[in-house]
């Protein structure tokens, strides 16, 4: 599971949106607040199952954005 960092609007990044997999550290897209904008990354790889949110939406602190399918060792 990949949650929001802060409260603001969600950005999809391009390589992620047509993703199936992603590779641990990916980033996935940024959350843009009045003052920042702060990346969002995968902390750990594996099969995208749901975007549980859409480029725009607005999130909040610890809101869930991506299931991820972890990878096996």
């Amino acid at each position: 599971m990949v949650v929001a960092p802060v409260k603001g609007t969600f950005h999809q990044s391009r390589e992620a949106a047509g993703a199936t997999a992603l590779a641990a550290g990916s980033i996935i897209g940024d959350v843009a607040s009045l003052r920042d904008r702060l990346p969002v990354a995968a902390a750990h790889g594996g099969q995208v199952v749901e975007w549980l949110v859409e480029d725009g939406d607005l999130v909040s602190p610890g809101q869930p954005l991506l299931r991820l399918h972890p990878e096996s060792s």
